[in-house]
């Protein structure tokens, strides 16, 4: 009676066990693609003002120019270096002799990467430029895109990788400061922009875009908002989308 026991209750862990197991298997996705596009807001808050070149003033009559030529030091006329050959005065010319080169045969074999068109962006980079406390949107709308290329369940993944970084100055924008308007291109923007995850502050998590099972392209509108406080320069991140099936 007892062994029955023990066999019943091992039979009913193993069915509690696949039981549980099939809807994580149902869930579990592989990571399929991985492109990054490189996005750079420059911040102008103060005007350029142009040089003026200095113009020396205007002098009645025709101008000349004068030249005078002066003998070369003895130190400079009786010694010349080259590459490979030497000079020196009033002396022989001595040649030195170089190793002989030989070409050598390179070959390689490129096999495309089949998974290399699954998730593609239509450019590779953005540039975008606002001042101190402005909001600017990437014109036009849909300049940029990502475009999924499975007809079969997949789920599409976003963010950026890090802060809006100037790379010279280190001094980095909020990550709040790039948002993005992502619709179908078939369809309309959004009410409004949603910032951007940042994965090397947020957790190192992305979050979730889209999933379909269809070949679907997506418009992307930028938006960054540049607090009053910024400083000029250059600051860049990557956005991140990833492709899971």
């Amino acid at each position: 009676m007892k062994r029955l026991q023990v066999f019943l209750v091992a039979a009913g862990c193993m069915m509690l066990a696949l039981v549980l197991a099939q809807p994580v298997k149902a869930t579990i996705q592989t990571q399929q693609m991985q492109i990054s596009i490189d996005v750079s807001v420059q911040v102008v808050g103060t005007p350029v003002v142009g040089y003026v070149p200095h113009q020396a003033p205007a002098q009645a009559g025709v101008p000349s120019i004068a030249a005078a030529l002066r003998r070369a030091s003895p130190s400079l006329e009786h010694a010349f270096h080259a590459e490979g050959l030497r000079f020196e005065g009033d002396s022989t010319l001595v040649a030195q002799a170089t190793p002989p080169q030989h070409s050598v045969l390179v070959q390689a074999e490129v096999t495309p990467n089949p998974k290399g068109t699954i998730l593609v962006s239509n450019v590779p980079d953005v540039m975008m430029t606002a001042a101190p406390g402005q909001t600017v949107t990437l014109m036009p709308a849909c300049y940029l895109t990502v475009s999924v290329n499975m007809s079969t369940a997949w789920s599409l993944e976003e963010g950026v990788a890090t802060l809006l970084t100037d790379s010279a100055s280190g001094a980095t924008l909020p990550g709040t400061a790039l948002a993005n308007n992502t619709y179908k291109n078939s369809g309309t923007p959004q009410p409004a922009a949603t910032p951007y995850i940042v994965y090397a502050t947020d957790g190192s998590v992305w979050s979730g875009l889209a999933s379909g099972t269809a070949i679907t392209t997506y418009c992307v509108n930028l938006t960054v908002t540049v607090p009053a406080t910024a400083a000029d320069g250059t600051y860049t991140t990557y956005a991140v989308y990833t492709l899971f099936n």
